[in-house]
């Protein structure tokens, strides 16, 4: 049987990946290797989820520079004189970020809160997020990842990376002043430990993935009353963590 091979030297399809230089006010904290688009909202969404930034008030200006790969974040809050910045490179797969070095003690999301999603709603924007996510349906090899709610998704962010990718949304959702207590949080890519933990920082209390989620993300969701749903498609899914929410 004939194989048909392609030899190309530069795909235009292919994705960009460079090493992105995030700065808070004005000193260096991180390097992750992500798609160069989007800068401000990564370096948002990163500030939150390692609980160095949280007042919407106290941000001051965001720099970004797409071609040199760098962001600048300036805020009147900054890092306690005795924190060390992290000086630290992530990759655009799996990541060990600094809070995974908190060990969590009580649950990020109130045990009262009666917020449900109906499962068909879940179904219909996980397959908005496939369908509009424009970079995945190019053939580009990147993550998407969605927040929405009654059916509809209001934000949608992409990158090479799903922690990325995540870190955009909840950096973008955070600036345009979105009440992430009232969305479900959807992404294309597996739920990991770091994912579930960065979603119940960001306050949603439902986090549904196209794929599947790891033992280790599941344990964690129950001890922070975070709902998780994995292998959302094909008209089911899997509920792992936290059933109640989720209406039949």
């Amino acid at each position: 049987m004939a194989v048909l091979i392609e030899r190309k030297h530069h795909v235009k399809e292919s994705s960009r990946e460079r090493a992105i230089q995030i700065l808070f006010n004005n000193k260096p904290l991180a390097i992750s290797q992500g798609t160069p688009e989007n800068l401000s909202e990564l370096a948002v969404g990163f500030l939150l989820a390692e609980g160095l930034i949280s007042d919407r008030q106290k941000l001051r200006t965001i720099d970004a520079n797409v071609e040199a790969a760098w962001v600048n974040v300036v805020s009147d809050e900054d890092c306690a004189d005795d924190r060390p910045l992290l000086h630290r490179v992530t990759s655009s797969g799996c990541v060990e970020a600094a809070l995974l070095k908190k060990t969590p003690s009580a649950p990020f999301i109130s045990a009262d809160s009666t917020l449900t999603f109906a499962a068909d709603d879940l179904l219909a924007m996980m397959e908005q997020l496939c369908a509009v996510s424009p970079k995945r349906n190019g053939g580009e090899c990147v993550h998407g990842c969605g927040i929405g709610n009654n059916g509809k998704l209001v934000c949608v962010r992409e990158d090479v990376g799903r922690h990325n990718a995540m870190d955009k949304l909840i950096g973008q959702a955070w600036l345009d002043g979105i009440v992430m207590q009232d969305m479900a949080l959807f992404t294309t890519g597996r739920i990991s430990y770091e994912m579930a933990l960065k979603a119940a920082h960001s306050g949603v209390s439902v986090m549904v993935s196209h794929k599947s989620a790891t033992d280790s993300a599941i344990e964690l969701a129950e001890s922070l009353n975070l709902t998780l749903v994995g292998k959302c498609r094909d008209n089911a899914m899997q509920v792992l963590s936290h059933h109640r929410r989720i209406l039949d």
